[in-house]
């Protein structure tokens, strides 16, 4: 029987409202945790987070999605992480190229939105600077592999995303991907994609665009629209239910570190 305390779902969030609606569709019986965004805090900083903070030393498995990932089936997870476990998996997810029409990026790597983390595994190697060195291209990662099938453009030169050196670090490393599959366009939504498991069961609907949410117009129209196709109009997670990971100051140390390394250069 699967021990869920060794499990955790971590969200990033730019938008707690939207994050306080979405968060109650989440699997049950697993801690969510939240890194405070709203600082500027994301990406590979995010992915530092869980690897050097403590708070996250007795997890086995990390969960992320993002607070514009719509649960279907928030079961569906767990069937995943048996697979992956059985299969000797590092990472599931979805390809941040040639799945979804407006990202055309690496397909290699896994876009963060909903990424499977077998933590257990990788923390005992994890080196943050090592993997850092790795956002370059790696001619040889691509060799064996076969992107013929892929129904939209992508491109392995991609450096798009700064945490695209993750995954690189982690296939260098020999860490077996599980890929899954996605539906893009949803109906008239351009953006959105319905994530699926290898049986084809919807396990979630990702709206893309969080940091959107109330401050484009276009972007929380549309997102609305699905907070009330999943009947989340009027529901809210209790803030007992999480707990929060902040850094308030991010954003000036980081222009700070910035000022200082323009003028000194």
């Amino acid at each position: 029987m699967m021990d869920k305390s060794r499990i955790a779902i971590v969200t990033t969030v730019s938008s707690f409202k939207l994050y306080k609606k979405t968060a109650t569709l989440f699997p049950h019986g697993i801690d969510k945790i939240v890194i405070d965004g709203t600082t500027g805090l994301y990406g590979i900083n995010s992915i530092k987070t869980i690897f050097r903070k403590k708070i996250f030393k007795k997890y086995d498995w990390i969960i992320l999605a993002d607070e514009d990932v719509f649960f279907y089936d928030s079961n569906l997870v767990f069937k995943l992480i048996e697979q992956m476990q059985e299969q000797k998996y590092s990472i599931c997810g979805v390809r941040d190229g040639g799945v979804i029409k407006h990202r055309f990026d690496n397909p290699l790597a896994v876009n963060t939105f909903f990424c499977i983390i077998n933590y257990k595994e990788i923390v005992k190697e994890f080196n943050f600077n090592k993997v850092l060195e790795c956002q370059r291209f790696f001619p040889e990662l691509y060799l064996e592999e076969d992107y013929s099938n892929l129904p939209y453009e992508y491109n392995v030169k991609s450096l798009k995303e700064p945490y695209y050196c993750f995954y690189f670090w982690l296939k260098l490393n020999g860490h077996k991907f599980l890929y899954l599959d996605t539906v893009n366009p949803v109906d008239k939504d351009e953006f959105g994609n319905i994530i699926l498991s290898e049986n084809k069961e919807k396990i979630a609907f990702h709206s893309w665009y969080a940091r959107a949410y109330d401050v484009n117009e276009k972007h929380t129209k549309r997102i609305n629209s699905v907070v009330n196709d999943f009947g989340l109009i009027n529901t809210k997670i209790n803030s007992k239910e999480f707990s929060i990971i902040r850094f308030p100051f991010y954003n000036w140390k980081k222009r700070i570190k910035k000022f200082i390394k323009k003028h000194l250069n």
